[in-house]
């Protein structure tokens, strides 16, 4: 992503708006929009002003790291968390009835790490 652009609101929400552009191109308050999803907004910024951003290039590309960047982030947070669920004897059936997975799988994913 181009230096001082921001990410649309949808940028990640691509079933809700297939014709996002990705980069904004207003903000309303803290929300952020690219000119296409900025024309389908319904209350999204209601009574709030428009700020008019910078033009940039949608950068595809610059979203999938981003995307990846979050996912490894995310991961190592959750296995960060099982750890120390583990270490506060937490059951595996617990842990397993938290993430909607069978115990036998909690323990399989994780257990190498504890």
């Amino acid at each position: 992503m181009a230096a001082g652009a921001a990410r649309c609101f949808y940028a990640f929400r691509p079933t809700d708006r297939p014709h996002c552009q990705l980069t904004a191109s207003i903000t309303y308050g803290t929300t952020a929009l690219c000119s296409a999803c900025n024309l389908q907004r319904s209350t999204l910024g209601k009574g709030l002003p428009g700020k008019p951003l910078p033009d940039n290039e949608p950068d595809p590309l610059g979203l999938l790291a981003d995307a990846h960047q979050r996912y490894t982030a995310s991961r190592e947070e959750l296995n960060a968390a099982v750890t120390r669920a583990r270490q506060h004897d937490t059951t595996w059936t617990a842990i397993a009835d938290e993430l909607g997975i069978t115990r036998q799988a909690a323990q399989q994913r994780f257990s190498q790490r504890h």
